[in-house]
């Protein structure tokens, strides 16, 4: 018995110790480096799925189709601040999906469009 006692004070002695070490190993890390591993890559929001779109987090099944729908009648976004269009996305909503959204220019064809102007 007293040897069991024993050994249950060592173990709990130690362990402090062992999360010390990884706190350590942690701290050992550039500022931002834990961040940068677990942030995703934004979603371009002029090529996104209705399903990446509900993975964000606020945006629901119907405030996805409704930016899907919303990108249909313009063709594309040209901002991001174009989603204050959505039903129920305001300026705060807006500043905590840009951390997850972004807005990048579908590419015209170079040759249509050279073809179009020797015409």
């Amino acid at each position: 018995m007293k040897r069991l006692v024993t050994l249950l004070l060592g173990v709990l002695l130690l362990a402090p110790g062992i999360v010390t070490a990884a706190e350590k190993k942690a701290a050992q890390e550039p500022p931002g480096a834990a961040a940068a591993k677990t942030l995703p890559q934004k979603l371009d929001i002029n090529r996104a799925s209705l399903e990446e779109l509900v993975d964000i987090p606020g945006i629901g099944p119907r405030m996805g189709q409704e930016i899907v729908d919303l990108r249909a009648k313009k063709g594309s976004f040209t901002r991001i601040e174009e989603l204050l269009e959505v039903t129920g996305i305001k300026e705060k909503k807006l500043a905590a999906l840009a951390g997850y959204l972004e807005v990048k220019p579908l590419q015209t064809s170079t040759a249509a469009s050279s073809a179009s102007e020797s015409r």
